[in-house]
């Protein structure tokens, strides 16, 4: 189970920095001077993490490897080996380990049977000690499906974090993979989208020191600093989602609210960076301090993307216990209101377990949106009468 983590970065500003929170220097933001984009979400990390046809997938059944870890946080989908299949790609680890073990590839036999392969990777698997999310992109341009994995490593003190595997596809089914070795760090999740609309997916990496990672187009990566003022301490989970349809990517941001770390949209504009002076906070749950994943889709069919908000326990001595969906409606002025208890029958209680990812597609095919836990092991799912109103169903 995860640990609380916000001793470690509180301690590093007053060691290394010899400074007040109030006094470490925020950086002057950038200015880049970007156009709208037609289509700010095309190619983003949450636009391909969506399946379709819509699929649930049993994460139990994913075999594990021979050096493989127990972690299965950190999962993404592709026809790895172009057979027309959606295989599973699963960084893994174990929790307080201070190695690596192998992720894993498993590959779809088109009834959701698996079987592990490494031939994709030439026999060498790319390693991770605590994987915490995995991102599907394309980093080159070559229309072929690439990885990012995020890996926070050692999850107590001292945190001395790991680094970031960058997974490239060199053609059809063959992958090679590289450690980002600029920058080791508790990462703890992110996201892509073209942030500065130069046709080439961006990264933004979240954890106690959030930061982007910008293309060059051909899946070449240069870390930078001033596109982000660091108003929140901690990120924990994050998305690169157009939100306000207005053509520049908003970055969404989550972490511990019982510790202090507002969940926040930072607005894109045409300076390509974020600020807080252009932030909405996103209204708290007692008791559910702790977000895990961010979802942005129009639920009411009114044109404006809407939120759900995957939490767990947080701020009641409760850390990671419990679950709560929490749905806001947008109100179409960058603001939204929490309508969860009028829409939703069964949100979540302390007796429920917390799961790290949910998707919102159409799971009946009948027209609207479902919300459901991605690991399909987690049996319920949140389904929309058209109202719209979600009654939870247990499988």
């Amino acid at each position: 189970m995860p640990t609380n983590k916000k001793v470690f970065p509180l301690l590093f500003i007053i060691v290394f920095f010899s400074c007040t929170k109030d006094e470490v220097e925020v950086p002057t933001l950038a200015d880049l001077g970007i156009s709208a984009a037609v289509d700010a979400n095309a190619g983003s990390s949450y636009t391909n993490s969506k399946l379709d046809p819509v699929t649930r997938i049993s994460y139990s059944t994913i075999p594990s490897g021979e050096n493989s870890g127990n972690l299965r946080d950190a999962i993404a989908y592709l026809d790895a080996n172009h057979d027309g299949n959606t295989d599973v790609f699963m960084a893994t680890g174990e929790y307080l380990l201070a190695g690596e073990v192998d992720c894993i590839l498993a590959l779809n036999d088109g009834q959701n049977n698996f079987a592990i392969s490494s031939a994709e990777f030439n026999g060498n698997m790319p390693p991770a000690s605590h994987a915490r999310k995995t991102i599907k992109c394309d980093f080159n341009g070559d229309e072929l499906a690439d990885l990012m994995v995020f890996d926070h490593g050692y999850d107590s003190d001292p945190f001395p974090g790991n680094q970031i595997k960058l997974i490239m596809q060199a053609g059809p089914g063959s992958f090679t993979w590289t450690k980002l070795t600029d920058q080791t760090g508790f990462h703890h999740g992110g996201a892509g989208a073209d942030i500065d609309n130069d046709g080439d997916i961006d990264v933004f990496v979240g954890g106690f020191d959030p930061f982007f990672y910008i293309n060059d187009g051909s899946g070449n990566f240069e870390k930078v600093d001033n596109l982000f003022n660091r108003s929140m301490e901690n990120i924990f989970t994050s998305e690169l989602i157009d939100v306000d349809g207005d053509g520049f990517v908003d970055l969404l941001t989550a972490a511990h609210e019982h510790e202090g770390d507002n969940t926040s949209i930072y607005w894109g504009s045409s300076k390509g960076s974020y600020s807080m002076d252009a932030r909405t906070i996103i209204p708290p749950v007692d008791g559910y301090g702790t977000v895990l994943d961010l979802d942005a889709e129009d639920l009411n069919g009114d044109g404006h993307r809407d939120l759900v908000v995957n939490r767990t326990g947080g701020g009641n001595a409760n850390f990671y216990q419990g679950s709560w969906i929490q749905v806001l409606k947008n109100n179409k002025d960058r603001s939204f209101s929490d309508v969860t208890i009028s829409v939703v029958d069964d949100p979540g209680s302390g007796d429920y377990e917390w799961f790290p990812w949910i998707r919102i597609q159409d799971l009946d095919a009948d027209g609207d949106l479902d919300i459901f836990p991605d690991n399909a092991d987690v049996s319920f799912r949140l389904m929309n009468n058209g109202t719209p109103y979600w009654s939870r169903f247990i499988d």
